[in-house]
């Protein structure tokens, strides 16, 4: 069955050499569809150990957006690597009260992070995060992505500020929702935005709290989250940073610490060459003196072949340091070529 997708996916791409330009595709004067696919082959290869060579679909995302002013809506469904599971990744209604201010329900992104979830929004093939780094760094997602719960806008100008209580800023059943229901404890964040073109800056603060019976899920009673990026676009370059902390207590039993943080240069040389850098570092820290270091440099070419095809070429190095490489490769070689279609 995954064999089949694969190859509809690449059918798919292949066949988009030949699309004219377009936008979301409007089947309603009131309705859209949106989404993409994207599929690659990938080279992995440790100072230690065997190579590894993956060809697989990336993620696939298929999505309808309504408008029925003051109320608009989203659902989309979404697939991620190897398209072995199905999900509802957004699933939101949201309501313009007016003078800038607007209240959304249901499912939605976080508001934690610089890197774009959505593959064509990004710059690279791999996230700043090391991909090899353990739960805390990937598996468990460092950076959240979707959770449920309530959310208020509000828009002055150039500046934008919110607030969202949801089930879970993290969530173990998956990445992609939140844990759905307030029980076991509640999140919480807050987001303050700005944008004048040029210059974009995030600020987000969240919190988590996780009731004793949720503890084997979630680990730590207590999360904490603060994240800042920037970003400056100097007529073709692109400039991004970002700094982002995490801790979770658990009473004086154990603490964890995360640190992360990038800074990323983009040059567009023409509308269809691209070259962008990436140089990221990050710490996990536990109060029992453990903690794993790691920093990762990414470079990636690119060339848009239509408004709705790009492709990606990504070479980057991770390297951990101290306690880390006892637990990981001490240096892990990442190469990988990525074609993504858009609509």
């Amino acid at each position: 069955m995954n064999k089949n997708i694969i190859k509809i996916a690449g059918l798919a791409l292949a066949t988009a050499f030949a699309l004219p330009a377009r936008a979301d595709v409007a089947i309603h004067q009131n309705v859209s569809l949106y989404g993409y696919a994207a599929g690659s082959a990938q080279y992995v290869k440790p100072n230690t150990g065997a190579s590894d060579t993956t060809m697989d679909l990336d993620a696939a995302k298929l999505g309808l957006a309504f408008n029925f002013a003051p109320v608009t809506a989203k659902v989309s469904l979404y697939t991620d690597a190897g398209a072995d599971d199905l999900y509802v990744l957004e699933a939101n209604a949201t309501y313009d009260i007016g003078n800038g201010l607007s209240i959304t329900g249901g499912r939605f992104q976080s508001w934690l992070g610089y890197e774009a979830f959505d593959i064509p929004s990004g710059n690279f093939i791999t996230n700043g995060v090391a991909s090899y780094m353990g739960e805390n760094f990937y598996s468990f997602g460092l950076i959240p992505n979707f959770h449920d719960g309530l959310r208020l806008d509000y828009n002055l100008d150039r500046m934008s500020f919110g607030v969202a209580v949801v089930d879970s800023v993290y969530s173990v059943p998956g990445e992609y929702r939140g844990d759905g229901k307030l029980s076991d404890g509640y999140g919480i964040e807050g987001h303050f935005g700005y944008n004048d073109g040029a210059l974009s800056i995030g600020v987000t603060l969240a919190y988590q709290n996780t009731r004793a019976d949720n503890m084997l899920v979630i680990d730590y009673k207590d999360v904490y989250v603060a994240d800042v990026w920037a970003q400056y676009i100097i007529k073709q370059t692109t400039i991004g940073g970002e700094l982002y902390y995490k801790q979770g207590r658990n009473g004086a039993e154990s603490n964890n610490q995360n640190y992360y943080g990038l800074v990323m240069v983009k040059q567009q040389f023409t509308e269809k060459i691209s070259l962008a850098g990436r140089f990221s570092v990050g710490q996990e820290k536990f109060k029992n003196n453990y903690s794993g270091n790691f920093w990762k440099f990414s470079v990636q070419p690119g060339y848009a072949v239509t408004q709705n095809l790009g492709i990606g070429v990504e070479v980057n190095c991770t390297k951990f340091t101290k306690d880390a490489k006892d637990w990981f490769d001490k240096d892990v070689f990442y190469a990988g070529i990525q074609a993504v279609f858009k609509f």
